[in-house]
């Protein structure tokens, strides 16, 4: 005999075997022994979750022929003949090959002889939604009206797709993403009859990696039965996975907040170094972030969400350290980085840059100066202070003026206007002294928004604390200055330092 698949031997046979959908059952159980069933179903819901496994039950109970009933008896011929494949009045259609209007006006001609075998013809139409919208139309007419002797499931996991004109004629059952409990416990239940053992947090991983289908489920778990020797543990569907453990996003979060650069990156390493898929790595770190907000709002109640109680404790910890907000700043980060990752050439670069917004670089929120425990020496050696005498302060901001500047104009535009019209004339203790010739751009300066935005700039750029005065010159300064507060040959040289070019040629007439 050949080797069946988990999914397949383990596909349910009764109303009462299916996981989590038992609104569905208890519809259809009903309209059986009502002697109500419809001409026309609609089963909609994601992959994975019983939708064809029902067709098949629903076309046993109402063929069966010890009598129609909650359940079929699944032992007289017709049952047994529906669930094999082998009865041509039971006919299983993939739409997704048979989409076009031949196939459905074959079957419109189909659908008028009365069945051979059994009480009712019934036609199972799996992804009804790839359809021709020509091969819809010529279903509609039979689809509302058929032969009383015939019975279409049509089954789908994208209803949207589907036209108005078709739902309308059917009864539409919506089947739910199986829970997490749900899986966890029919995974127990086929390594027990296979005389397996597999620890909690394995099945746990399974089950939160199918996402709510059992089929997947039930395919990996087949996989990693195979892979195992003996008990199944975590580390044994780490391995199929190609993922990684939680500790590794506990340590990683644990090194964001201590803004430890040298920590994150070195876990990041690791786990391009252990062969990781890092479009994986990203959303398993989504779905521990997922976890952390879930366990700050539900707190104890957060295990009925998923939350392994283990873990309950670890995560309320860190959450309560970093607060709903930041939480909800790095789950954004790592939304937005899911898709550069997808065809990127250099994935880990984007990580590494991704690690760097969420410590405060690029215009986010936190700029604190990040110290690393590598660099923690030799930053308090070289570091150069701003608040220093006259001449140091005014050299280092006349050098960082274009950095000041762009970081302005990110923040926002009005301010970065009126800044181009400001001359920078000395940094005397906290105050930055910003000079102009018009009164206009002078008030404009002073309003509280655009004083802030610079102020804001100057602590990203140059990480202190500034507070801006504005002086209005009558008739402007004597130094011959640019608008930016910067001399013609300092502009350049700064400009060109920055940005890592080289001087050809400089026009005065670009200046």
């Amino acid at each position: 005999m050949s080797y069946q698949a988990l999914y397949r031997r383990w596909r349910p046979q009764l109303f009462a075997e299916l996981a989590g959908q038992e609104h569905v059952s208890r519809t259809l159980q009903n309209a059986v022994e009502q002697g109500r069933v419809a001409h026309a179903y609609l089963f909609c819901g994601p992959r994975g979750t019983g939708k064809t496994s029902v067709a098949k039950i629903l076309a046993k109970a109402v063929n069966c022929q010890k009598g129609t009933s909650r359940e079929p008896c699944n032992d007289c011929p017709a049952c047994r003949n529906i669930q094999a494949g082998r009865l041509l009045d039971v006919l299983e259609i993939d739409a997704a090959s048979n989409r076009g209007i031949d196939e459905i006006r074959e079957l419109r001609e189909k659908v008028r002889y009365a069945p051979v075998e059994v009480r009712r013809k019934v036609y199972i139409i799996d992804e009804v939604h790839m359809l021709t919208t020509e091969a819809f139309n010529a279903l509609l007419k039979t689809l509302e009206e058929p032969p009383a002797h015939v019975l279409f499931v049509l089954a789908t996991t994208e209803p949207h797709k589907l036209p108005a004109t078709v739902i309308s004629r059917c009864q539409r059952l919506d089947f739910r993403l199986i829970s997490l409990g749900e899986i966890m416990e029919r995974l127990q239940k086929v390594a027990g009859t296979l005389n397996r053992k597999a620890s909690e947090g394995a099945l746990q991983l399974i089950a939160g990696e199918a996402a709510g289908g059992l089929r997947d489920a039930l395919s990996l778990f087949e996989q990693v039965l195979a892979f195992a020797e003996g008990d199944i543990e975590e580390e044994d569907v780490l391995s199929v996975l190609g993922s990684v453990g939680r500790d590794v996003f506990y340590d990683l979060n644990a090194a964001l907040l201590k803004r430890d650069v040298a920590a994150a990156l070195l876990i990041l390493n690791k786990v391009v170094a252990a062969g990781r898929d890092l479009q994986h790595f990203t959303q398993q770190a989504i779905a521990y972030y997922r976890d952390l907000m879930v366990v700050l709002t539900c707190r104890e109640e957060a295990t009925v969400l998923g939350i392994a109680p283990e873990w309950l404790a670890k995560l309320a910890g860190q959450g309560e350290e970093m607060g709903l907000s930041k939480v909800a700043r790095i789950l954004s980060v790592l939304h937005e980085l899911l898709p550069e990752l997808r065809w990127s050439a250099r994935p880990l670069l984007h990580w590494e840059m991704a690690i760097f917004r969420l410590l405060g670089f690029g215009g986010e929120e936190d700029s604190r100066p990040v110290v690393t425990p590598v660099l923690r020496k030799r930053v308090a050696v070289e570091e150069v202070p701003v608040r220093g005498g006259e001449a140091t302060d005014l050299s280092l901001l006349t050098k960082m003026w274009p950095r000041v500047l762009e970081q302005v104009k990110r923040e926002g535009l009005q301010a970065y206007a009126v800044l181009l019209e400001a001359q920078v004339c000395g940094c005397e203790g906290k105050a930055l002294q910003l000079t102009f010739a018009s009164k206009f751009h002078c008030e404009l300066m002073e309003k509280t928004e655009n004083k802030r935005c610079v102020e804001a700039a100057i602590r990203k750029v140059l990480g202190t604390e500034l507070t801006i005065r504005c002086t209005f010159l009558q008739g402007g300064s004597e130094k011959a200055v640019s608008p930016t507060g910067l001399g013609r040959e300092e502009l350049v040289s700064s400009a060109a330092e920055i940005f890592g070019g080289k001087i050809i040629m400089a026009d005065d007439a670009g200046i």
